[in-house]
């Protein structure tokens, strides 16, 4: 896991937030997230692996994260939540794994239904220069993700080089 303030930091999360981790893996990122957003906020952390999702719901009662809802989900299809229900999301090294990869359009069309106007998106990617992560040839680009993230309407922020990983900034424009 990369620093978890950087990331949310960025993303300008707060107390009272609705924040969704999609595809989150064993929640590292999401349990952080629910001590920030506190008792006020909410956790939505999507996976489509059961046991993750299973330790994660362990995690989360373990600490007393009642804000943290995970569940199975394929983040290639469509989202359990309403529309504008999110004020902060993140894609967390997923976009390489070829299924969200050839899903890619679909995804962020997600992330952008379920993120209210002015809601911020971080996506985090290994570095093309990287020793470790997926193959070098399954590793987007900034570039990549910019171009695919703005031609589906989001605004870019920047980009961040945090060492092996990349974190590409996005906004969802205020109407």
């Amino acid at each position: 896991m990369q620093d978890p303030q950087i990331i949310f930091d960025a993303l300008g999360l707060e107390p009272g937030d609705a924040f969704l981790d999609a595809g989150c893996g064993l929640g590292e990122y999401a349990l952080e997230a629910a001590r920030i957003v506190g008792p006020t906020g909410m956790v939505h952390a999507f996976d489509i692996t059961p046991g993750c999702i299973e330790d994660l719901s362990r995690q989360a009662a373990m600490h007393g994260l009642t804000q943290v809802r995970a569940a199975v989900v394929d983040i290639t299809r469509p989202l359990p939540l309403p529309d504008e229900s999110i004020t902060a999301g993140l894609l967390g090294t997923v976009l390489h794994i070829p299924p969200v990869a050839q899903a890619m359009k679909e995804v962020i069309m997600e992330m952008g239904r379920v993120l209210r106007p002015g809601g911020r998106l971080g996506v985090i990617e290994c570095n093309p220069h990287s020793p470790c992560g997926p193959p070098r040839s399954m590793r987007p680009t900034a570039t990549r993700i910019t171009n695919a993230l703005e031609a589906c309407g989001f605004m870019s922020l920047g980009v961040q080089d945090m060492g092996y990983l990349y974190l590409a900034l996005f906004a969802k424009p205020s109407s």
